[in-house]
């Protein structure tokens, strides 16, 4: 089962109502009822802007799910052409894209993102490039095409996003044929993507390129000096060292977070809410995340021999950082009630202002969700609006012991359960 949580207000959970959701409900994926319920079934990623959900799913082959708002155009003109005549569907429905347009028919999904009110899905095929393609709102360049178009000024599905004007530190010029998609990470109203790509001699040289939002830096820094409200198109991204790339990055509203193959983390963008305070903290991170405002690190704790602790800091407007700065400071670990020595995470997804992990023990390998912060929409699943200032156990429920837990995804005022029966 696919369940979902919080705000609802234009059926992007999915559940078959426009209602918030206070408890987590399963998802209804329309005419195939039993899906993703069927073994053969996998969901592979989901990945949520303002009032829209998309889902990357591995049935036959990968597929695309939408749900939610999508009069911007960020699932697709005929879910579009449907939002306008006031249809709302509660239920996810296949995004069927004319690849076939742009010459991309032999191509398939490979990964998914969203920002605000924009969707992001990269493209594979045996043989050639990976290729990117962009639909939705644009008003802060979100699209990456450079000219500041709505989908509505187009009569196509989406825009391929062109990396052509860009070349690598040694040279080599971004070609539809010699650029692979390692990962693509967004924001509310910024994008990064990590490359690869090919030259001439085969070697692949990383490359880290983003659009979007950038008057606070978190693009890097610009070469004119100040920087430009946003971005239109891709841009490279400088992050010295060049022989410790990036391996992840989350993205607030403002900042930046990037974590190196060594560990290290690095940040871009403001601190206004102190939420790059916790690298002054931390040399190393097993794994990082972002809330709007808001930085958390997963490191291994110096006090306890096989232990770990989260690290959070910045913004703490509705007790997400899990701990009290008002009488702590600026950086802490976040504060469990219960006792977790047996228990490892194996997943941090921040929301808009919340945070669910998933936890794993030897014993339990079904896996546990535990959450805490914003819960406004009833986003925790807990049954009431609540926020929650401490890490409470979420999942599973009673009822639902016997199933294992295999993702967990946090959007805005949204979460995000998979399971499946032990």
């Amino acid at each position: 089962m696919l369940l979902s949580a919080g705000s609802n207000t234009h059926g992007q959970l999915a559940n078959g109502t426009l209602d918030d959701s206070y408890t987590f409900q399963k998802c209804k994926f329309e005419g195939r009822p039993d899906c993703p319920h069927a073994r053969s079934t996998k969901v592979l990623d989901i990945a949520s802007g303002a009032n829209h959900t998309v889902v990357l799913l591995h049935g036959e082959g990968p597929e695309i799910w939408g749900s939610g708002d999508g009069r911007k155009g960020q699932l697709g003109l005929n879910y579009q052409r449907e939002a306008k005549g006031g249809q709302k569907t509660a239920t996810f429905r296949r995004v069927n894209l004319s690849l076939s347009e742009f010459g991309l028919e032999n191509h398939t999904f490979k990964s998914i993102a969203a920002t605000w009110e924009t969707t992001y899905i990269a493209l594979s095929c045996e043989g050639k490039g990976d290729v990117l393609i962009s639909m939705g709102s644009d008003d802060y360049g979100d699209l990456g095409i450079g000219n500041g178009r709505h989908m509505k000024d187009s009569q196509s599905d989406f825009h391929v996003v062109s990396f052509g004007h860009l070349s690598t530190p040694s040279g080599i010029q971004l070609l539809p044929g010699n650029i692979r998609i390692d990962a693509v990470y967004s924001g509310q109203r910024h994008i990064i993507l990590s490359l690869g790509v090919s030259g001439s001699d085969g070697h692949v040289e990383p490359l880290l390129v983003g659009w979007g939002t950038s008057r606070h830096g978190q693009l890097g820094s610009s070469t004119s000096g100040k920087a430009p409200p946003f971005t239109s198109e891709p841009t490279i991204i400088s992050i010295p060292p060049a022989e410790d790339p990036i391996v992840s990055a989350s993205l607030g509203i403002h900042h930046t977070i990037l974590s190196h193959r060594s560990g290290c983390v690095s940040a871009l963008g403001a601190n206004r809410k102190h939420q790059l305070q916790l690298l002054q903290e931390i040399k190393r991170a097993e794994s990082i995340g972002c809330t709007w405002n808001g930085t958390y690190a997963i490191v291994q704790d110096s006090e306890r021999e096989n232990s770990w602790a989260i690290i959070s800091s910045g913004s703490n407007s509705h007790s997400q950082l899990g701990w009290d700065p008002e009488s702590e400071g600026l950086v802490g670990a976040v504060r469990f009630t219960d006792s977790l020595d047996r228990k490892t995470v194996t997943k941090i997804a921040c929301g808009s202002e919340h945070v669910l992990l998933l936890l794993r023990d030897a014993f339990q390998q079904t896996g546990e969700v535990w959450g805490w912060g914003w819960n406004e929409h009833g986003n925790l699943g807990v049954g009431n609006t609540k926020d929650v200032p401490t890490p409470t156990c979420i999942w599973p429920p009673a009822a639902h012991t016997g199933t294992a837990v295999t993702g967990i995804w946090a959007g805005c005022g949204t979460s995000w359960i998979n399971v499946e029966d032990d």
